[in-house]
């Protein structure tokens, strides 16, 4: 008996290593996307980051889950904190919404140099770090895989889902998946708040505010980096994120959205 539970635990992490080494390499095609400005190694780095993440959560060790999901989101993060910094940006990064994008199904985040800034059209949202007019930069969302895997628990697009929809869809995904203690989400006007109490990514997000404060300001930590991009394509519109605090009492992250006029 001691045999096989001790095979099978060198099983498992044989398996957590092979899923951890590929999560590593999706993370190195992302840096050097950025570094090469190719939008294809981005695109490959985030479905390689993507499925390596998705793979690990459904092997039955959940810490190491997080463990990689919080490595994925720090290098993300850190590339984005670099980028911000060297080219002295300071305006909020603006989820564009399907009808700017070239993949409808993917996601953007867009980063004004200036306030007012026109958002880019579909076809400069192809394989370029700035916009033709160089009014602005392309960053891939650090929530994008997460927001993925919610679409495949769903198993639909988020596209199909409309905005007033996302109240019950939010609060089933993270019953489902186990995410939160509990999850509310109100939409009035053209803002969306979260409250997500009990969350496994609380420490993520407290440690992007920490380490890459600039990031956490200007495009949001993993999770509200994930709504974002859900509720871009929900509702069609420009998303940005306004604020997100965590109440250390009550364990609840609180996060707020703004539908920005198109």
């Amino acid at each position: 008996m001691q045999k096989i539970k001790k095979s099978k635990n060198n099983y498992e992490l044989l398996v957590v290593l092979i899923i951890g080494v590929t999560l590593i390499t999706g993370l190195a095609m992302i840096v050097l996307s950025a570094l090469n400005y190719s939008s294809f190694l981005a695109i490959l780095g985030v479905s390689v980051s993507f499925w390596s993440i998705l793979l690990l959560f459904f092997t039955p060790t959940k810490h190491a889950f997080l463990s990689l999901l919080s490595a994925s989101a720090s290098a993300s993060g850190s590339n984005i904190e670099r980028t911000l910094i060297e080219f002295d940006l300071t305006e909020k990064g603006v989820y564009l919404p399907p009808q700017n994008l070239k993949n409808f199904e993917s996601s953007l985040v867009f980063v004004p140099k200036t306030l007012g800034v026109a958002l880019p059209t579909s076809d400069e949202t192809s394989e370029k770090l700035f916009n033709d007019k160089k009014t602005g930069l392309f960053f891939t969302p650090p929530g994008l895989a997460l927001s993925l895997m919610f679409e495949n628990e769903l198993g639909l697009s988020f596209r199909k889902i409309t905005l007033p929809q996302m109240q019950n869809v939010i609060k089933k995904l993270f019953n489902n998946l186990k995410f939160a203690q509990d999850v509310q989400v109100r939409i009035h006007d053209r803002t969306i708040t979260i409250e997500v109490t009990g969350s496994i990514f609380n420490t993520l997000c407290q440690e992007t505010s920490n380490n890459q404060p600039r990031t956490h300001a200007q495009i949001g930590c993993v999770l509200a980096s994930a709504f974002a991009c859900t509720f871009a394509k929900a509702s069609d519109k420009p998303i940005t994120i306004q604020k997100d605090t965590l109440n250390p009492d009550t364990q609840t992250l609180i996060i707020e959205y703004n539908i920005e006029e198109v």
